[in-house]
């Protein structure tokens, strides 16, 4: 169990942090189930997503751990804890960042004051794990051509010799291309390279049971990785694995969105799904509906859905936004509170205001539009 003096700061930072990023609202608190042997099962919309979790619900974890209740132990993806990954994951920054972000490692910062433990997956790795076990491995013919390609193009742009080795290219130069996924099958490397990251990823899932068994709450993210286009799932698995395994009394779905047409601080809205008592064979598919109903109603999503069918107008934007916030409420599902308001009209028209300065093909549009037909799927 981590000791409350660790705790507490992260906590705090982590709050401060998206209150100067962000807007956070929070539906349904009274819902939230903080009991022994609890699985919180949040969707994958941001890599703000913990530090959004952490700053809505801290308060009511540190009541219940005074209570007596252990810490969460939060399940991540395993790169998120391995050096270099401050330098390897995000896109689009300059390599000369990366050369400096990438001796550092955050991961022992979580594990021992976020309660983190690694999700592996048995037969993925990163390509910076392969090369790191044997740093004195020929890349020639061990390599996917495409990435072998990639990493000789980017020694050409930096003016280096094409590599050879696995260590020639373990720096931060080459961050962004050794944070490639691959699989087994893509790289002939030694074979006791993929035996261990087994071992570990069936040890890691075990502390994961053992922490259900104990009594302990576990958050997962089902999903697995971000959602890449606004809709829920498919959720893996593992959840029901846990679940089984670890025999959960509850798995309490946390659905979380966000609204970058609300100003210039986007919005996020963490909404409490009712806790479900997990049933064999239904579990996944109860949960992805528990996360759809419980996604809010927000003026992005609305102007997204508009725009994505073609229309520029802001016309019909209050008879649109009547329709969903009508069939919202049917559902049970949140909304946003300036919507159900006098300030609709006013809102909807900044957000359209805000969307038109996208290109016609932003993601952004895309993903909030999807994200509202998602919701109201089922």
């Amino acid at each position: 169990m981590m000791a409350v003096s660790a705790q507490h700061p992260v906590a705090v930072g982590m709050t401060a942090y998206i209150r100067l990023r962000l807007r956070p609202r929070v539906f349904g608190l009274e819902r939230l189930c903080i009991e022994e042997t609890t699985i919180v099962a949040p969707n994958h919309r941001s890599d703000y997503d913990v530090p959004v979790l952490v700053a809505a619900l801290y308060h009511r974890w540190a009541e219940a751990v005074a209570r007596g209740l252990p810490w969460p132990t939060f399940a991540t993806d395993d790169h998120v804890l391995q050096r270099g990954f401050l330098a390897g994951y995000p896109e689009n920054i300059p390599v000369r960042l990366r050369q400096l972000l990438w001796p550092i490692n955050v991961g022992g910062v979580l594990e021992r004051n976020l309660g983190c433990v690694a999700v592996r997956e048995p037969t993925r790795m990163r390509l910076a794990e392969v090369l790191r076990a044997d740093p004195r491995m020929a890349l020639d013919g061990q390599l996917p051509p495409e990435l072998q390609d990639a990493l000789a193009r980017r020694a050409a742009e930096r003016r280096r010799p094409a590599p050879e080795h696995a260590g020639d290219v373990l720096h931060g130069e080459y961050a962004d291309l050794l944070w490639t996924p691959v699989e087994r099958n893509d790289v002939a490397c030694h074979g006791e390279v993929w035996r261990d990251h087994l071992h570990a990823a069936v040890r890691d899932f075990g502390q994961l049971v053992q922490t259900l068994e104990s009594g302990g709450l576990v958050v997962i993210y089902p999903e697995g990785e971000l959602s890449p286009d606004g809709r829920i799932g498919p959720l893996k698995p593992g959840l029901a694995s846990l679940a089984r395994r670890g025999k959960a009394k509850w798995v309490q779905p946390v659905a979380t969105c966000y609204d970058p047409l609300a100003g210039p601080r986007p919005r996020v809205y963490v909404s409490i799904a009712p806790p479900i008592v997990p049933q064999p064979g239904r579990l996944l598919g109860d949960v992805s509906t528990a996360l759809r109903r419980a996604t809010p109603l927000t003026a992005g999503q609305i102007v997204a859905w508009h725009l994505s069918r073609g229309a520029r107008s802001p016309a019909e934007l209050d008879t649109i936004a009547s329709d969903w916030i009508g069939r919202s409420r049917a559902d049970g599902r949140p909304i946003e509170p300036a919507l159900d308001g006098p300030g609709r009209h006013e809102i909807l028209r900044a957000a359209h205001r805000r969307a038109l300065r996208r290109r016609a093909d932003d993601p952004v549009i895309h993903r909030l539009a999807a994200e509202l037909d998602d919701a109201h799927s089922q």
